[in-house]
């Protein structure tokens, strides 16, 4: 590990801002040209942020905590929502720029916050406000402090760690991914630190963090203990190969064709990765995520978000495998058709009324959030006329919808 560059003073971090300032603002700008309203999770979460508690149904506390100040900051609306959760991943970049130059050079950190800031899968996510938000970027801070900790030996630096870990557990059971792929890299490369109190404390103080959600579980039968079990263990609908290969085309899709090849050939060639320990290093905190979720594919289906925050530390091998190699010219190349297939995503409206086509039409990305404004418009009336009304629905979706747009 190279510790003697320090990211806050290299030469083309102004231009990575000078970047990510035009990517926030074009996103601010797009999402409320896109015609759409809150998705139904967003929706919920924003009702859960109305009342802030140590947990929830099917999520512990963290991204209702995020809206609510989102909110408190910036109001209500679309974009006030949105707007903490959009800041979560230029953040990210910014740590695995932290990170890259940590473990390789400037040079690397460069491309590698930008590869990351442009990769489809957080350019999506990006727009919205999803528990992986704020998953990625303590994802990604752990890491971070992990290679501080290791490094150092400090007190203070491992009960950052720790304090990350457990703010990363507020924000989704995910983390635990994360805490065991540490603890088995301790095991295996530094097993000497296991000796020492710091490591321990720091995973104490996870565990003191994320106490009060486990209290709260404890107090309501453990609701979302047993909503992330049925989902993660028992939950058999779908499946199979099918699922499997769809799951790994979306990410392959997610990551874009260039650095898809990458991590394709990386995982190819497994000894060859092994045995360069940065590589290494990078996915032993990536590859137990897309085990994890890989399994669930096969047992019940997976969403091509569930392991987000793994791109990004594998992102950061790939870039370091190109300029290796000097393919910089691919590495271009693969940056340009990721932000041509976001730009086309964000702008699809426009593009489909080009177009014309109704095949178009049918694929809209945006279909799910839209309509349900007009939706809160047309009752509206009817409940300013009838104040003692009851709003009743049968499921979460109508529900969670016309709580947000009927909120004033």
């Amino acid at each position: 590990m190279n510790a003697t560059v320090s990211p806050f003073f290299c030469p083309k971090t102004k231009f990575l801002l000078g970047l990510t300032a035009a990517l926030l603002a074009w996103r601010f700008w797009v999402v409320p040209q896109l015609g759409i309203t809150l998705y139904v999770d967003e929706a919920q979460y924003w009702t859960w942020a109305q009342n802030l508690d140590w947990g929830y149904f099917s999520k512990p506390p963290g991204v209702a905590a995020l809206i609510w100040l989102s909110t408190a900051l910036f109001g209500d609306g679309l974009l006030g929502v949105k707007a903490l959760a959009m800041l979560c991943y230029p953040l990210a970049a910014g740590v695995c720029y932290a990170i890259a130059c940590r473990l390789y050079d400037e040079r690397v950190a460069f491309w590698s916050a930008i590869a990351v800031l442009t990769l489809p899968m957080f350019a999506w996510l990006g727009l919205f406000v999803s528990t992986d938000a704020l998953l990625t970027l303590f994802w990604t801070l752990a890491l971070w402090s992990y290679l501080r900790a290791l490094d150092s030996d400090a007190w203070g630096d491992w009960l950052l760690l720790g304090l990350i870990c457990g703010l990363g557990l507020l924000s989704k059971y995910t983390m635990a991914a994360w805490l065991g792929a540490a603890f088995l890299h301790l095991i295996v490369f530094h097993r000497a630190k296991l000796a020492s109190s710091k490591p321990w404390a720091a995973a104490t103080l996870a565990l003191l963090i994320l106490s009060p959600n486990i209290y709260w579980n404890i107090a309501h039968d453990f609701p979302t203990l047993k909503h992330t079990a049925y989902i993660t263990l028992e939950r058999k609908s779908g499946g199979g190969l099918p699922s499997f290969g769809e799951f790994w085309a979306a990410q392959w899709l997610a990551f874009g064709p260039v650095l898809g090849c990458v991590f394709a050939l990386m995982l190819l060639r497994a000894r060859q990765s092994w045995r360069d320990d940065n590589t290494r290093l990078l996915l032993w905190f990536a590859l137990p995520l897309w085990a994890i979720v890989s399994t669930q594919a096969i047992k019940g289906g997976a969403n091509a978000n569930w392991a987000a925050p793994a791109f990004a530390p594998t992102a950061i091998a790939a870039v370091a495998w190109l300029l290796k190699r000097g393919k910089l010219k691919w590495l271009l190349a693969g940056i340009a058709f990721n932000v041509a297939v976001v730009g086309l995503v964000y702008h699809w409206a426009p593009l489909k009324d080009a177009i014309g086509s109704q095949k178009l039409a049918k694929l809209n990305p945006y279909k799910r959030a839209q309509g349900w404004d007009e939706l809160g418009r047309q009752l509206q009336p009817i409940l300013v006329a009838n104040p003692k009304a009851v709003l009743v629905a049968d499921n979460r979706t109508l529900l969670a919808h016309m709580l947000y747009e009927l909120r004033d």
